[in-house]
């Protein structure tokens, strides 16, 4: 007796087809939105608190990196990613510096001031509300050729080495 041979997960043949896609579905044919100078500046400002453990800033090249292509993210996104991802930020610059008794914007905080800030905010029932951009600058974070040469990992996911 031959087994099946399986094109998917088990159970995907009963599964109804995909519609075909729609062309903004591909974000890369996206037309991408203006960005708000204060959405790139916050994401930097939220970048350089996450990725300075030791409390001097990280280079200077990885944080223009990350602005860019958060940026560049932020210009593709729609509807209610965009969204999440505007009102995330607005909580990291707003309301994180209340964790450290500072009610000023968390740009104007010192860069142990902002580390300790959103580890409070991280921590609190409001921790959620830091996922979306968190999740976003690691990845981006990652991607970065200087991370990689660090943590020995290269850009070959999903896809085959030339």
């Amino acid at each position: 007796m031959q087994l099946p041979v399986l094109q998917g997960p088990p159970g995907y043949e009963q599964l109804p087809p995909l519609p075909p896609a729609h062309p903004d579905v591909d974000v890369r044919r996206r037309r991408a939105r203006a960005v708000p100078p204060s959405v790139r500046s916050t994401a930097r400002t939220v970048a350089e608190a996450l990725f300075s453990p030791d409390g001097s800033p990280p280079d200077a090249a990885r944080l223009e990196f990350i602005e860019s292509d958060f940026g560049d993210f932020y210009a593709r996104s729609n509807g209610t990613a965009r969204l999440v991802l505007r009102l995330s930020l607005f909580a990291l610059m707003w309301v994180a510096p209340w964790f450290v008794f500072r009610p000023l914007p968390l740009s104007s905080l010192s860069l142990p001031q902002r580390a300790r800030a959103l580890e409070r905010l991280e921590a609190s029932p409001l921790g959620p509300a830091a996922l979306a951009v968190k999740a976003m600058l690691c990845i981006l974070w990652f991607e970065h050729p200087t991370t990689q040469a660090e943590t020995n990992t290269a850009a070959s996911c999903l896809r085959s080495r030339a």
